[in-house]
C-alpha cells in the first residue's frame, strides 16, 4: 500500500511539473520543429511570460483628467443653447450668461416678458439638457445652477470615458497587459499608465493626447446593396 501511494504521489508530481514546463516554454498553437531550438525556446518563453515594468522597463505614465475644463465647455455649450432655443421659439429673451468657477458652474438668461417664463423654459428644456441642474426664477431671468454632487458625478463619467479612449488607444502598441487605472482619490482624476517594453513615453504621450473628431455627414446615394453614388468633382456632390 505504501509503495502504491508513494507511486500515484510520484505521478502527480511528475504530470504537474510536465504540465508546468509546457505552460512556461511551450508554444501556445501546435509543436513545431523550431519550438526545440534554442530560439523557438526563447521565443516561446518571453510570449508566456509578462514581465513587469520593473523587469522589462517601459513607460510609466500618470495622467490628469481636466474635469474643470469639462464642466465649463458643458456649462458654456449650455447658455449658448439655451439662448438659441428661446430665439428658435420667438421668445423674448435678452442676454444669456455663464459662471464657471470652483464648485459654481450656472447658466442665466434674461426674460423680456415675464408672462412667457414658462414657455421660455419649455422651449429650453426641448433643447437643453437641463434635467439634472437647480433651476431658480425671479421676474426678469431664469438660472439653472449644477449642484456639486452632480459634478461630482459628471466627472467621474469623464473620468471613465478617458479610461475607454486611452484603452481603445493603446491598444495599437500591441503591449502584453498594461496596467491602466485609476490612482488616488476620486476628486484627484488621475489615471495611471504602465506599458512594459515601450521605452518611448513621448510616443505614448502623443497617441493618447491626440484629439479625435466625428462628423455626421448625409450620404446621397442609392440605397444598399446599390453601388455607391460618385461624382466628378467637389462642386457636383456639394
Amino acid at each position: 500500500m505504501r509503495n502504491t501511494g508513494l507511486l500515484i504521489r510520484t505521478a502527480i508530481i511528475l504530470v504537474i511539473t510536465l504540465v508546468a514546463l509546457y505552460l512556461v516554454f511551450g508554444p501556445r498553437n501546435s509543436f513545431t520543429a523550431q519550438d526545440f531550438s534554442w530560439a523557438g525556446i526563447k521565443k516561446n518563453l518571453a510570449e508566456n511570460i509578462n514581465l513587469g515594468l520593473d523587469l522589462e522597463g517601459g513607460s510609466h505614465l500618470v495622467m490628469h483628467v481636466k474635469t474643470d475644463e469639462y464642466l465649463k465647455e458643458l456649462t458654456k455649450n449650455n447658455k449658448e443653447a439655451a439662448l438659441l432655443a428661446a430665439k428658435e421659439a420667438q421668445l423674448p429673451v435678452g442676454e444669456a450668461s455663464y459662471v464657471t468657477e470652483k464648485n459654481n458652474y450656472q447658466v442665466a438668461l434674461q426674460v423680456a416678458d415675464a408672462s412667457k417664463r414658462q414657455e421660455i423654459i419649455d422651449a429650453v428644456k426641448q433643447k437643453v439638457d437641463f434635467a439634472n441642474w437647480t433651476q431658480n426664477e425671479t421676474d426678469n431671468s431664469i438660472t439653472w445652477s449644477l449642484p456639486v454632487q452632480v459634478q461630482n458625478l459628471l466627472s467621474q463619467q469623464a473620468v471613465d470615458q478617458a479610461l475607454k479612449i486611452i484603452e481603445g488607444r493603446i491598444n495599437t502598441f500591441g503591449v502584453k497587459e498594461p496596467t491602466l487605472q485609476r490612482v488616488g482619490s476620486n476628486e484627484s482624476s488621475q489615471i495611471l499608465l504602465q506599458m512594459p517594453g515601450v521605452a518611448d513615453p513621448e510616443r505614448v504621450k502623443n497617441l493618447i493626447g491626440s484629439q479625435s473628431r466625428l462628423e455626421m455627414v448625409n450620404v446621397i446615394s442609392p440605397p444598399s446593396p446599390s453601388a455607391m453614388q460618385t461624382f466628378p468633382s467637389r462642386e457636383a456632390a456639394l
